[in-house]
């Protein structure tokens, strides 16, 4: 996904940097401008990170998920207050993270409907990708169990990490084009997302959290 456009990001600064004055006659105001100003960016944003779990696809569409996370956003938004648009679609993007955790929770639980769903001539249990899915080459999670507790453990990656993270397997930006959108060398982009890349193996070993 491309960087924001100069002028769009001019705009969105401007709102930001209302949220932060406080003026609580203007936060709903320009809360609701920061979201329709980057409305186009975070549905490419959805639309990509859907579409890295085909399974979960096939009982959501794009427009519900953004709805959805928009909502999430706006609520966040309320607390949060990004330093710049940079921050603003980091953001945006754990809220979405989070909306597609909670709905492969809702669908493939032992009581939704995709877990006892049989698709494509497989058996309900088998949630794997397609032997054509990209997601084979690519090393990312082959069932939803996986593939939940994955995304929940991104969001665990330290700061620097998960940004680049975030931007290289997210957003599908390419490193030369990550350092440029954050202002540094391809091989800090190239370190940290070898670091990034080795922290989420470590937190992937120890499995998923359990409440006490």
């Amino acid at each position: 996904m491309d960087s924001p456009e100069p002028g769009l990001t001019e705009e969105l600064q401007g709102q930001l940097d209302r949220l932060k004055q406080g003026d609580p006659s203007a936060l709903d105001a320009a809360r609701a401008e920061v979201i329709r100003l980057a409305g186009g960016r975070l549905e490419q944003l959805a639309r990509r990170m859907l579409r890295k779990n085909p399974r979960l696809h096939r009982w959501e569409e794009t427009a519900d998920v953004l709805q959805n996370s928009l909502v999430r956003l706006h609520r966040a938004l309320e607390t949060v207050k990004p330093e710049s648009a940079r921050q603003l679609f980091g953001l945006a993007a754990t809220q979405i993270r989070r909306e597609l955790v909670d709905l492969a929770r809702r669908h493939f639980g032992p009581m939704g409907e995709g877990a006892h769903h049989h698709t494509d001539g497989k058996l309900a249990g088998d949630l794997r990708p397609d032997h054509h899915d990209p997601a084979d080459r690519s090393g990312e999670p082959s069932t939803i169990a996986e593939w939940t507790e994955f995304h929940e453990k991104v969001e665990l990656l330290p700061e620097t990490e998960r940004e680049v993270f975030q931007l290289l397997w997210y957003e599908g930006l390419n490193q030369e084009e990550a350092a440029a959108m954050l202002g540094v060398t391809s091989r800090t982009i190239k370190n940290r997302w070898r670091s990034a890349k080795i922290l989420l193996q470590q937190l992937l070993q120890q499995g998923p959290e359990t409440e006490e």
